[in-house]
């Protein structure tokens, strides 16, 4: 039985936890756990050559009658690399992601910005890039019209921004962008991850769920870390009804761990508005 109730958010379940095998199993291994939607990690095997493999992905994702969201290729990929061919091809990926994307009816495209891999390397630059490069971006997609959502990535050495500049980024942006806040890199760079979602509210259009240590980005389930969760669920609670949640656990986590914390995450606000402690 689905969870999907229209009068409150969706509740995703990352390919994260099933990267490596065959894309259309993991889907349809998804589908039966109980997934309100699927968000399609574009990485490992399963993906290579995507670009190529577009009308078989589109058929054969189609026919399993799912709703899908879209994780841009994130592993070699680095939007503000010093390396000006890696910049290039990296945007060359995630064009032909918007355009599966649309092809697929995707409800939001998460787009990383970027890594400032080395101290020597000049973080102000680095900005400027992710800047052009969304830029960049948001004009390929008036041609598909997706919902780009900007995720906070890296820790206290390679994320671009600090909170408050990662809260400002979009300002300067047209609505086709949105954010997408990752409660587990936000602990990773010590950030106030309740008042980071109040922060972004307006253009908050979907959240990564996981856990950690607090030191390396485990991806764990809920309450298997440090952090605290009954502040984010707060917020949640009165975040826009159509909020996209995102249960992004690690590789190898068994669906059944999936299933039953979207089954807890499900209620935690009632239609009527209740709201409940089972988290």
């Amino acid at each position: 039985m689905r969870l999907c109730r229209k009068d409150f958010m969706k509740i995703y379940f990352s390919e994260l936890c099933l990267l490596g095998n065959n894309v259309f199993s993991n889907v349809d291994q998804m589908i039966a756990a109980g997934a309100d939607g699927i968000e399609l990690m574009m990485d490992g095997p399963g993906w290579d050559r995507f670009d190529v493999r577009m009308d078989e992905f589109a058929r054969e994702l189609h026919s399993r009658k799912a709703v899908y969201s879209v994780h841009t290729p994130v592993w070699d990929i680095n939007l503000t690399s010093e390396n000006h061919f890696v910049r290039q091809a990296a945007i060359q990926s995630l064009q032909y992601s918007i355009e599966l994307s649309a092809k697929l009816g995707a409800e939001h495209v998460v787009v990383h910005p970027g890594f400032c891999m080395s101290s020597c390397f000049d973080k102000e630059t680095a900005k400027e890039r992710a800047r052009e490069a969304l830029w960049e971006l948001l004009d390929f997609n008036k041609d598909y019209g997706m919902k780009l959502l900007v995720e906070n990535v890296g820790d206290k050495n390679t994320s671009l921004f600090t909170q408050e500049e990662y809260a400002a980024f979009l300002d300067e942006f047209p609505p086709e962008a949105g954010y997408l806040v990752d409660v587990g890199h936000a602990c990773l760079n010590g950030w106030d991850i309740p008042a980071l979602l109040f922060a972004v509210k307006d253009r908050l259009l979907a959240v990564h769920l996981h856990d950690n240590d607090g030191i390396s980005d485990q991806h764990l389930p809920m309450h298997q870390g440090v952090i605290p969760w009954e502040p984010v669920f707060s917020v949640l609670q009165s975040a826009r009804p159509d909020l996209h949640l995102v249960l992004e656990y690690r590789n190898g986590t068994p669906l059944p761990q999936l299933a039953q914390d979207a089954a807890a995450l499900g209620n935690l606000v009632s239609p009527r508005g209740e709201t409940v402690s089972d988290l």
